[in-house]
């Protein structure tokens, strides 16, 4: 298959298991994370009236920026027609209609200058076709118009994360040998019909990139955004948050309490401040798993 082929298969078999996986929820927790994602890059406007999400999966970023009054008209394109539909759907959960469109990021079905705010929240590294894109972004942003894009892997960043999602595979089978493989583990993808086994296993092939801080300014740049800045953060917080990710996907549904996602999230948040306040004043951008980006577009 083409890759987008292949993203679309993967992404349509993931949307109605993708908020298990990766604990996305719509509530304080995850309304926190999302704005404050975006208040790293935005700090002073207050809402912006017509927005569009460009791989928008479940709608993780553009549904909890919407609950807190940033977001007014929402629209939102995925190139998987699940996640489209997850995404309004989820929308329609919590009272906030969205516009969904089945649609590639490099030829968006939207006429120039269209939105106000265009955002994506970990979907930059899985387009083929990079400056395409962030072309496309710029022209469907009205002049003077903001975009934000967030939750993309930085290069040092995501192979120091390596170690720690395999220190964690380590351990989770040390603790299989030890209490049982039938009561610790998951049954993983083998015991799914074929076609959905197939589907499950180009997860390996649709994260495309990792970036360096540097590359992905230079890429909104010559699509002429202006005033372009980038932000990284997560050190240590991302360190337990692929550790703690690699567990939940390996053990067997029901093993951890109820609250651990709230426990996780607290940790992760005193990580996150020492990271923010200390780590930050010390160390390079370019060790920092998270970029956001955002930029201007040209007038």
């Amino acid at each position: 298959m083409e890759i987008k082929d292949k993203q679309v298969v993967y992404h349509d078999w993931e949307s109605d298991h993708y908020d298990d996986k990766w604990s996305i929820s719509f509530d304080e927790r995850c309304i926190d994370y999302a704005v404050g994602r975006f208040r790293r890059a935005v700090p002073d406007v207050p809402r912006y009236d017509k927005v569009l999400e460009i791989g928008c999966g479940t709608g993780f970023f553009l549904l909890n920026l919407a609950q807190v009054g940033i977001v007014g008209e929402a629209h939102c394109t995925d190139i998987s027609p699940g996640m489209v539909a997850t995404c309004v759907e989820n929308g329609r959960r919590l009272g906030i209609e969205v516009h969904g469109r089945v649609a590639d990021a490099e030829a968006l079905p939207y006429p120039n200058h269209a939105f106000d705010l265009a955002v994506g929240h970990a979907v930059v590294h899985h387009l083929p076709d990079l400056q395409t894109s962030f072309k496309e972004l710029a022209r469907v942003l009205r002049p003077g118009g903001r975009m934000v894009l967030a939750g993309e892997p930085t290069r040092t960043g995501d192979r120091i994360a390596t170690q720690f999602k395999r220190a964690a595979r380590i351990g989770v089978k040390l603790a299989a040998v030890v209490g049982g493989s039938d009561r610790i583990l998951s049954e993983g993808i083998d015991v799914l019909p074929a076609e959905q086994r197939d589907a499950a296993a180009l997860e390996s092939e649709v994260d495309l990139h990792c970036f360096t801080p540097a590359e992905l300014e230079r890429l909104a740049r010559a699509a002429g955004f202006t005033r372009v800045q980038i932000h990284t953060e997560e050190l240590t917080a991302n360190w337990f948050g692929w550790t703690t990710r690699t567990v939940e996907g390996m053990l067997r549904p029901g093993l951890l309490p109820e609250r651990y996602p709230w426990w996780a999230y607290r940790v992760w948040q005193r990580l996150f401040a020492f990271d923010d306040t200390i780590a930050r004043r010390f160390l390079p951008k370019g060790v920092f798993y998270n970029c956001i980006l955002t930029g201007i577009a040209p007038c």
